[in-house]
């Protein structure tokens, strides 16, 4: 393993070769030309969604996407900051911050508070969905009644999901965990979270798979139960419940939970049967399967901006696309009628002279006879 200083104050250390002898550095070139495509396209994205939610906060700020639009802006650090130093990373051949310093630690922080209060949310809204699908109006509130108690625990489960990773592991890095192997601190050390206790990463396992099987579990439910109405209504009753928007907003967090899933199974499979099975496995499946992972960090916002029509209509307008559209489709029109309107105009008057003056005659015989 050779340690390299790439600027006086940043130190960082690279594996050229992983514990299987497969040389890295092909790897890593590749996953820097790929990131140069997807990193400045997921900050552009995430501006674009932070301006147009800002612009749209009182008008699109409803109960029933509060959990989708916070994990939106659970993933804009992840975009903004972690995501370019992985590229500067990929650059050096994959190396990473020395163990031990502030900018591992600050990797360290990127990598788990905005993916797990990410995946608590993600975890929320995939059961809020199956609650949409059985009862659509769980969420609406009466008259008379100010909150309900789905409301209650709607608020109740985004606190948690936000708090207790913001706590968790910055309590656990001064109690228990460092950036630091603790059981061999003499070896040169990768960067990454080392707990110092057996149940301490036992926990961590449980908080990192456990969201995922519960987002698994909610969607088969969604799926098993489309299913059951497809095949045991009878065609007069397979009528789809709620209005034109409660199906668009289905549609919505579906397709965002569709590619969370896409990007995120790779890496959890991966993980969960090397830690259980402590496999020595190939660098390669570990980076491919986190890039692809980094993925849905720069597409779920671009998700919510298209399938969202009051973003995607803001967009349009305010970037111009809208206006250039129209003021090209109406130059379009002009130019293909500035030389038939002439004539249509001049045809409708004759024909409407001859129809006035043939009613005259009829309206004459009638009075005469």
């Amino acid at each position: 393993m050779d340690i390299n200083n790439i600027t006086d104050s940043i130190s960082i250390e690279c594996d050229l070769e992983d514990d299987l002898g497969y040389n890295l550095i092909p790897m890593y070139r590749i996953l820097f030309i790929l990131s140069c495509i997807t990193v400045p396209l997921g900050i552009f994205l995430n501006i674009i969604f932070i301006i147009t939610l800002i612009s749209l906060a009182k008008k699109i700020f409803d109960v029933n996407i509060h959990a989708l639009l916070l994990s939106c802006i659970a993933q804009i650090p992840l975009s903004i900051l972690q995501q370019p130093i992985r590229l500067y990373f990929y650059y050096h051949n994959g190396c990473l911050p020395v163990a031990g310093t502030s900018l591992c630690q600050l990797t360290v922080y990127l990598d788990y508070i905005p993916p797990q209060i990410n995946n608590f949310l993600i975890v929320q809204l995939s059961f809020e969905r199956l609650l949409l699908v059985i009862k659509p109006f769980i969420f609406r509130q009466t008259r008379h009644q100010r909150y309900t108690y789905a409301i209650y625990l709607h608020y109740i489960g985004l606190f948690l999901a936000i708090i207790f990773p913001c706590l968790y592991y910055p309590i656990i890095m001064q109690n228990g965990a460092s950036t630091i192997d603790l059981d061999d601190p003499s070896l040169t050390q990768t960067c990454d979270l080392w707990y110092a206790r057996d149940i301490y990463e036992l926990f961590d396992l449980l908080i990192t798979f456990v969201p995922y099987a519960l987002i698994l579990i909610a969607s088969l439910s969604i799926i098993t139960l489309i299913l059951y109405r497809k095949t045991n209504f009878v065609n007069q009753e397979r009528r789809q419940i709620g209005s034109r928007s409660h199906r668009r907003l289905l549609f919505s967090l579906n397709l965002f939970l569709l590619w969370f899933m896409i990007t995120w199974s790779p890496w959890v499979l991966y993980d969960f049967f090397q830690t259980v099975l402590n496999l020595t496995y190939s660098v390669y499946i570990d980076a491919i399967t986190t890039y692809i992972v980094y993925l849905n960090y720069t597409f779920s916002s671009a998700i919510v901006l298209i399938t969202f029509k009051e973003m995607r209509e803001f967009c349009f307008t305010k970037f111009g696309i809208a206006r250039s559209i129209c003021s090209r489709g109406n130059h379009v029109e002009l130019a293909h009628t500035d030389g038939p309107m002439q004539t249509i105009r001049q045809l409708p008057t004759a024909g409407t002279t001859q129809i006035i003056h043939h009613a005259t005659r009829n309206h004459r015989r009638i009075h005469i006879s």
